[in-house]
């Protein structure tokens, strides 16, 4: 199979049937330290949306091991959505849904384009290439094109989530109603949260703009966002991010918001975490 080269603001990103190359992804969205194919393949929500997609597999033949003539040549997941191949036409490649999930990890306006331009490229069968006798594309082709079945049902579940969280953001505005700002108590926790690892000081939503200043408090612009509604206050339900992200979150609607779900609720494990070890030191001091 032939390879098809779609380009972004004049970078190259190659596409062969189901299969999208990260490493091209990577390079056309200005090469983000820390974001590279391989820093995001392991995530711990990377390997969830792995797991789950796993859990929907049919019958166990939808997953193939690699051709065993082309070992040393291609490296094949156990779970069949993502392969690594040597040479100058290599890479890291991704069956075209997860590589949709790793477009929205580089960068909104790059998720943007992809969710339009290489959508639409996907979806015209009749402008397909043909396929010809690379035995390497060959079977990583059929290989990504059995996912298809089940990652489809992934897309439904996305949708059914994102219409709960509507739902739901509907009975808190009922329930709930007027906006409660967070206490200074809740802000001093948020912000200590911000400034330990893995954020640094640095905005948890876009990682791109410190949100801190030197002495600790928040930078110019930087907002308390209330991630799920204006009424809940307590640390664990907001974040301190930069004004950018603030007013694309609060543009954008619940779809947009829940976009960012994954980002946020990790934010929450953290704020978690540091009120666990603050409750553990101050029953040490008491002993």
């Amino acid at each position: 199979m032939t390879t098809t080269t779609l380009s972004y603001q004049g970078s190259r990103i190659r596409l062969r049937g189901a299969m999208l190359n990260l490493t091209d992804m990577w390079q056309a969205a200005d090469r983000p330290p820390n974001r590279r194919p391989s820093d995001w393949l392991a995530l711990e929500e990377t390997g969830r949306f792995r797991t789950h997609a796993g859990t929907h597999a049919s019958d166990a033949t939808d997953l193939f091991a690699p051709n065993a003539g082309l070992a040393g040549i291609c490296h094949l997941d156990s779970d069949g959505l993502v392969a690594t191949v040597r040479g100058n036409q290599g890479g890291t490649w991704a069956h075209w849904q997860l590589a949709l999930t790793y477009a929205r990890y580089l960068s909104p306006p790059f998720h943007l384009w992809c969710n339009t331009v290489l959508r639409a490229a996907m979806q015209r069968p009749d402008d397909a290439p043909a396929a010809g006798h690379d035995p390497l594309w060959a079977n990583l082709d059929q290989q990504f094109q059995r996912l298809h079945r089940r990652l489809d049902i992934l897309d439904v579940l996305d949708r059914h989530a994102a219409d709960l969280m509507f739902l739901t953001l509907s009975t808190q505005d009922l329930l709930l109603g007027t906006r409660r700002d967070f206490s200074p108590a809740s802000q001093a926790a948020i912000r200590r949260t911000v400034a330990a690892e893995p954020y640094g000081g640095q905005c948890p939503c876009c990682e791109n703009a410190s949100v801190l200043t030197r002495a600790g408090g928040s930078a110019e612009g930087a907002e308390f966002d209330h991630f799920f509604h204006r009424g809940l206050n307590r640390p664990e339900h907001g974040w301190l991010i930069c004004a950018n992200c603030h007013i694309e979150l609060n543009r954008g609607g619940y779809l947009l918001r829940f976009s960012y779900m994954p980002r946020f609720r990790a934010f929450q494990a953290a704020v978690l975490e540091q009120r666990h070890r603050g409750r553990i030191g101050h029953g040490r001091t008491a002993e």
